[in-house]
């Protein structure tokens, strides 16, 4: 397998369940960041590796989408940030400089909110000069997502499935959405694989530091959600949480706010002023 900044032999990496430290070498230049481990490998392994590659590659020109390895100009900047970037994400959509920068609001919550819950995150969207970065999971994360198309504004989701596999499967038109509104799906999983919460855990930290700050709307104490506050601390972004009340699980928000959280009223327009200053 040649050793080049060749889409496929990132993806053809990733498929060889290559360690991600030696990937990431390699999306940045370094050549020989995997010649000890391919030594290793047997030939059919390899040609297997090619073989799925190429599939994969071709599924995501299909689905209109690509492979951005971690040196390239439209590589999420934010991303960066994290002790752990992606080597490589699969992006379907636009990925402007607007929307590529550490900038924007990452709106997260539970997937399955009382509905004043639901309804902040859609009136806070609806605020927000910059992208709105989410999950596209349901909830929060879709009352996000659709704030933010019904003002014609910019959306983007990390998910954790591959593309090809939107979950959950009813989102697709949402997806479908995003994507000509001039938002983008993006993933670190290789196309087609179905998700897992591991993936789904994972990419809480790609929300977290691809936007200039998050906020969660609710959550319990143990909710996916609390992974992206933890990723904001982490890489130094703002973090809020709305105010908790009566009528739903605001353990998560409790946390957040006692380690620190800026404290958001429920007036979604005076937030949205806190939040942009």
């Amino acid at each position: 397998m040649a050793v080049s900044l060749n889409p496929l032999v990132l993806l053809a990496a990733a498929i060889l369940r290559i360690p991600a430290r030696r990937i990431r070498a390699l999306a940045c230049g370094d050549e020989g960041a995997l010649r000890d481990w391919l030594a290793n490998e047997s030939a059919t392994r390899l040609a297997e590796a090619r073989r799925d590659a190429r599939v994969a590659a071709r599924r995501l020109e299909r689905l209109g989408a690509r492979v951005v390895a971690l040196r390239d100009e439209d590589y999420p900047e934010g991303l960066r940030d994290l002790k752990d970037p992606p080597p490589f994400l699969t992006v379907r959509g636009s990925l402007a400089p607007s929307v590529r920068r550490r900038a924007g609001v990452a709106i997260v919550g539970t997937r399955t909110p009382a509905e004043p819950s639901a309804q902040f995150a859609y009136e806070l969207a609806r605020r927000i000069s910059g992208p709105v970065v989410s999950g596209l999971a349901l909830g929060i994360d879709a009352a996000a997502h659709r704030g933010a198309l019904d003002t014609n504004a910019t959306t983007i989701a990390y998910v954790g499935n591959g593309l090809g596999a939107t979950y959950p499967p009813e989102h697709v038109e949402l997806e479908e959405r995003i994507v000509a509104n001039g938002g983008a799906i993006l993933s670190e999983q290789l196309p087609g694989e179905t998700v897992t919460r591991w993936a789904l855990t994972r990419r809480d930290r790609l929300q977290a530091a691809h936007a200039g700050c998050v906020v969660l709307v609710e959550s319990d104490a143990g909710g996916g959600a609390m992974y992206a506050m933890r990723a904001a601390r982490a890489v130094a972004r703002p973090w809020y949480a709305l105010a908790p009340r009566e009528g739903a699980d605001f353990a998560g928000n409790e946390r957040a706010i006692a380690d620190g959280a800026v404290v958001l009223p429920w007036d979604a327009a005076a937030a949205a002023r806190i939040i942009e200053g």
